[in-house]
C-alpha cells in the first residue's frame, strides 16, 4: 500500500506561477526550475515506483533544451504515466501534453539494445515560457542504484524550489553521498519504512565560463543507493569498493572460456610469438582484425560482459565484451589479465562511497615480468600500451577474485604532449610564397590528428588550411608517418602554396612571424566577472620553427623584440633572429600546465593568453631596397 506521503507529495501539487520578484533567480538564468519534485518507493528489492513534477520557465531561446525530456526505457523499466502543458508568461494555456503525444524512438547507435525512448521537444512561439510536466516511472527486477538528486541539470538554470523523497524499508536502509553541496539529507523510520527526504531553495544559476571545470564538476548532486541490492535475480552490497568488486566478479563467472576450437584457432595464429609481450601483441592485432565495437544493452548487459566464446563467433562486443574476451584469449596463452571499471569523464572515485555511476567503461590491464600495459579494447587502432586521454591519470577498479581494488593508470607530463612544426618558406617580392612544412604530433595531440590519416584527401586539405592563419593556401603533396609505439606520434608533410603570405603596402611587405596558430582561445569574460577556478585539463606543448627565404633586395625594417614569460599557467618563448642576409629564423615555444587555479588567478591567466596570443598575430614589415 503507498503511504499517505506519496499520494501528498504526487497529487496536490498546485500550478506555480513564475514570481517576478526573486530577482535574484534571474542572474545568470537562461531557465528556473519554479519547481522539481521527486518522489521514489521501494516497493520491494526488485521494483522500485518513480513519481516526478517539474515546473520550468523558460527565459529565452539559450535554455530552450532544458524544457526538452527523454525517458530512456528497457525491459524493466517502463513510463506508467504521462502529462503536461504549456503556458505563456501570462499564464494563458498555449498546449496540453498527453502521454500520446511523446515520439517513441528505437533508433540507436547501438546494434544490440532492447531499450528505446520517449521524448518530448516543443518550439515556443515566444518566450519566456513555462512547462509543467509530471510522469510516473516503473523499475523492475532489482536496481543497483537510486535516481539521484539533481535540482540543476545545466549551466546557467537557477532553482525556485526542489524536494526529494525516498522511501524504503528499514531492512535494507539507503546510504547516500552529497556532492557540491552542503543540502542536508533528513533520515527517519516511520513503522518498518525508512524515509530519506531533502530540499532545495533558490539556488542561483552556475554561470558557464571559459577555463571553467566541467558542469559534472560544479554541479549539485546526491547520490543514493541501497546497502544490499538484487539485479537480474543476482544479488550484491555496496559497504565497500571491494564488496562492489566482488559482485562484479561473480558476473563474470563462466564468460572468460573460448571453446576448444576457437583455442586451437588462437594458439595457431601466435605461434611465431617467442615472448609475452609479442603474444599481447599478437592479441591485440587479432581483436582490432575480427571484432567491432557496438554496445550491448540487453537485460544485465549493462553491467555483465558477454561470454567470449559468443563474442569470438559474432565478431562484436561492447567495452565489457570485448576486454573479457581479450581476456580469455590471453589467459588462453597463460598471460594474466584483469577486467578493471573505469570513468571516461571523471578522474576520481569517491573513496568512502561505493555507487555503480562511477565507472562507465572497461579495460584491461596486463601484468607481464617488470611490465604493466593497458588496453583499450574498444579501440585497437589505439598503439598498444599507450594510455589515451580519456582515462589517463584516472581513478579505477580492478575486480579481482578477492573483490575489487581501487588503483590509478599511469600518464604523461604536459611537456611531452607535444606538436612540433618545422616549416621552411621560400618568399616573393609580392607577397606570395611556398612553403614546406613537417609537423609531429605525439601523446595526447597525436590522439586529436589520428584519424587524419583515414579522412578523404578534400577532408585532409581542409584540416590543413584550418590551421594556417593564411587568407589562401593550396595545399600540395601530402605524406603521412605513423608511430604506433607506446609513445606514438603523427607526421604531417606537405607543400602550401600561396598568393597572399604577405601584404604590400607600398614599398613595405607586411608578414606574419607564425601561420601555425590562427586561434588561441582569448576568453570574453573580465576578471571581475569570475566566478570559478581556472581548468586547465590538457597541458601541452607547441614548437615551431619557421625559416623565411627572403626575396632580392629587401631590407628588414622591423622585427618584434624576443620574449621569454613564465607563469603558473605555462611558458611562452619568442624568438626572432636574422641568420644571415636573407634568412629569418622565428622559434616559438608555448608550454600550457594543466591544473586548477583560483578565480582570483584568473587575471594573469588571461594575460598570459593574451600576451602568447599577440606574439603568434605578430607581424615582420619588410621594405624593398631602392
Amino acid at each position: 500500500m503507498k503511504s499517505k506521503l506519496y499520494n501528498l507529495l504526487w497529487w496536490s501539487l498546485p500550478f506555480v506561477q513564475p514570481l517576478h520578484a526573486q530577482t535574484d533567480l534571474y542572474e545568470n538564468a537562461y531557465s528556473i526550475v519554479r519547481e522539481a519534485t521527486t518522489h521514489i518507493v521501494a516497493v520491494s528489492p526488485t521494483e522500485v515506483i518513480q513519481k516526478e513534477k517539474r515546473v520550468i520557465e523558460i527565459l529565452d531561446r539559450r535554455g530552450a533544451d532544458c524544457a526538452e525530456l527523454v525517458f530512456p526505457c528497457d525491459r524493466v523499466t517502463s513510463l506508467k504515466r504521462f502529462e503536461g502543458e504549456v503556458r505563456d508568461a501570462g499564464g494563458t494555456l498555449l498546449r496540453k501534453v498527453k502521454r500520446s503525444d511523446l515520439k517513441r524512438t528505437e533508433y540507436s547507435e547501438h546494434l544490440a539494445t532492447d531499450g528505446y525512448y520517449f521524448y518530448f521537444a516543443y518550439t515556443p512561439p515566444r518566450y519566456p515560457i513555462l512547462f509543467t510536466y509530471q510522469w510516473e516511472m516503473k523499475h523492475t527486477d532489482g536496481i543497483i542504484g537510486y535516481p539521484s538528486f539533481m535540482p540543476q541539470v545545466s549551466f546557467n538554470q537557477s532553482v525556485e524550489k526542489a524536494d526529494y523523497c525516498l522511501e524504503t524499508s528499514i531492512d535494507n536502509p539507503c546510504r547516500f553521498h552529497a556532492v557540491n553541496t552542503h543540502l542536508e539529507v533528513q533520515q527517519q523510520t516511520t513503522g518498518k519504512k525508512q524515509l530519506t527526504q531533502v530540499s532545495a531553495r533558490m539556488l542561483p544559476a552556475i554561470k558557464q565560463e571559459s577555463y571553467a571545470p566541467s558542469f559534472g564538476n560544479l554541479q549539485p548532486r546526491i547520490y543514493f543507493t541501497p546497502r544490499r541490492f538484487s539485479f537480474n535475480g543476482i544479488g550484491g552490497e555496496m559497504e565497500s569498493w571491494n564488496s562492489y568488486g566482488r559482485w562484479l566478479y561473480s558476473l563474470q563467472t563462466g564468460r572468460d572460456q573460448l571453446l576448444p576450437e576457437q583455442k586451437e584457432r588462437l594458439l595457431e595464429q601466435t605461434a611465431h610469438c617467442t615472448t609475452p609481450y609479442e603474444r599481447v601483441e599478437a592479441v591485440y592485432k587479432l581483436l582490432g582484425e575480427t571484432t567491432r565495437y557496438v554496445s550491448i544493452q540487453l537485460g544485465i548487459g549493462g553491467l555483465q560482459p558477454a561470454p567470449a566464446d559468443e563474442v569470438c563467433r559474432t565478431g562484436y562486443g561492447d567495452c565489457k565484451g570485448l576486454s573479457n574476451y581479450a581476456r580469455a584469449m590471453l589467459e588462453a596463452l597463460n598471460i594474466p589479465a584483469t577486467y578493471v571499471i573505469i570513468h571516461t569523464d571523471r578522474p576520481r572515485f569517491l573513496q568512502d562511497y561505493v555507487s555503480a555511476n562511477q565507472a562507465n567503461h572497461v579495460v584491461l590491464q596486463v601484468t607481464l615480468p617488470g611490465d604493466t600495459l593497458w588496453l583499450e579494447c574498444t579501440d585497437p587502432r589505439l598503439p598498444l600500451g599507450y594510455v589515451h586521454h580519456s582515462i589517463a591519470g584516472h581513478d579505477a577498479l580492478r575486480i579481482t577474485p578477492d573483490g575489487g581494488v581501487v588503483c590509478r593508470l599511469p600518464t604523461y607530463t604536459d611537456s611531452i604532449n607535444t606538436q612540433i612544426n618545422r616549416a621552411a618558406v621560400q618568399l616573393n617580392a609580392d607577397g606570395s610564397a611556398v612553403i614546406t612544412n613537417r609537423q609531429t604530433s605525439r601523446l595526447f595531440q597525436y590522439e586529436d590528428n589520428r584519424n587524419f590519416a583515414m579522412a578523404e584527401p578534400a577532408k585532409q586539405n581542409d584540416r590543413i588550411r584550418s590551421g594556417l592563419y593564411l587568407t589562401h593556401a593550396r595545399i600540395e603533396d601530402i605524406r603521412i608517418e605513423e608511430k604506433k609505439t607506446r609513445l606514438p606520434q603523427l607526421t604531417i608533410a606537405c607543400t602550401i602554396h600561396t598568393t597572399q603570405y604577405g601584404n604590400r603596402t607600398g614599398k613595405r611587405l607586411f608578414i606574419p612571424i607564425n601561420i601555425f596558430h590562427p586561434r588561441l582561445g582569448i576568453p570574453d569574460e573580465t576578471p571581475q566577472e569570475r566566478t570559478h577556478p581556472v581548468s586547465i585539463e590538457y597541458g601541452y606543448c607547441d614548437i615551431d620553427t619557421i625559416r623565411i627565404t627572403l626575396p632580392p633586395h629587401t631590407q628588414i625594417e622591423s622585427i618584434p623584440h624576443n620574449l621569454e614569460r613564465n607563469s603558473r599557467f605555462g611558458t611562452f618563448r619568442s624568438v626572432v633572429v636574422r641568420e644571415s642576409d636573407n634568412t629569418l629564423l622565428i622559434v616559438q615555444r608555448l608550454q600550457v600546465n594543466s591544473g586548477t587555479y583560483s578565480r582570483n588567478d584568473y587575471a594573469d591567466f588571461l594575460a598570459f593568453r593574451k600576451l602568447a596570443s599577440a606574439h603568434y598575430k605578430g607581424s615582420i614589415v619588410l621594405k624593398r631596397e631602392p
